[in-house]
């Protein structure tokens, strides 16, 4: 097997090495965000968390510094993302997990009561990335901006009544969908709805979260039988602003719905 090696050259006693082979373009790559979550806009002022996406594998420390809230005037909002220790990372590196300060976002703490929320309704902000370098020690070309309009907090937590199911034809390879009234949490939507036969055994397929996190579908490897299936949900399931089926983020002592957090619920569908 013919094997490309360098072309060596003497030039004026120094040595001049070619290389014949084709060079890395991961080491010429920038990385990009390739989005950040929730994808809406318009955001409650008690948001909890987003989510950013690259499209490169990221270092994984000293990111959040480089990340910023600032307000119509350009100026930061100090202390308005929550300065983990350890960064949130997902295991390839791409995806980032932003927290708004919980002290502030939750009524009753004194982060809240001295500084208020750091997000006020009826105002502008743009989320500021940038400087943040890849495993490979590019860092990004240019900063990324995303416009954030804030609206009113959102004190309702998702209510599985209020969801639309499509279920698929039998025999077919058809999505199964889920239409939600408002936007839910991304990474809740991935981990914490599962599709069960009547074995409770969780059927394989790929999860999709679209519509700006209002949708969710759900196509299976092997066509649909004919049987009884389960949408299995976590009660821990999330809006943005970390409510749940079980109740408010922000709630108060006795308020939650069950006092065991995690419980399943289930929308049974037959085909």
């Amino acid at each position: 097997m013919f094997v490309k090696q360098p072309l060596i050259f003497y030039f004026f006693g120094l040595i001049v090495v070619l290389s014949c082979g084709e060079s890395s373009t991961k080491d010429t790559e920038k990385p990009t965000v390739r989005s950040v979550l929730p994808s809406q806009d318009t955001l409650p002022e008690n948001i909890l968390r987003m989510y950013i996406h690259f499209q490169e594998p990221m270092k994984t420390v000293e990111n959040l510094e480089k990340i910023s809230i600032m307000d119509a005037n350009g100026k930061e909002i100090q202390g308005a993302i929550f300065n983990n220790a350890q960064e949130l990372w997902d295991s390839e590196q791409k995806q980032l997990t932003l927290i708004f300060d919980p002290a502030r976002v939750k009524t009753g703490l004194a982060a809240h009561e001295s500084l208020g929320r750091a997000l006020q309704p009826g105002k502008n902000y743009q989320l500021v990335i940038d400087g943040l370098e890849s495993i490979h020690h590019q860092k990004m070309a240019k900063p990324f901006f995303k416009n954030i309009v804030v609206s009113e907090a959102d004190l309702n937590p998702p209510d599985m009544n209020k969801w639309k199911v499509y279920t698929p034809n039998k025999n077919s390879l058809e999505e199964l969908r889920i239409q939600f009234p408002e936007a839910l949490d991304y990474l809740s939507l991935q981990q914490r709805v599962i599709v069960t036969n009547a074995k409770n055994i969780a059927i394989s397929g790929n999860v999709n979260i679209t519509k700006n996190e209002t949708q969710w579908t759900f196509r299976p490897n092997q066509p649909w039988k004919t049987g009884n299936y389960k949408i299995q949900v976590n009660t821990r399931l999330e809006d943005p602003a970390g409510n749940n089926l079980n109740g408010l983020f922000d709630h108060k002592i006795g308020t939650l719905k069950d006092a065991n957090e995690g419980t399943i619920k289930a929308i049974d569908f037959t085909l």
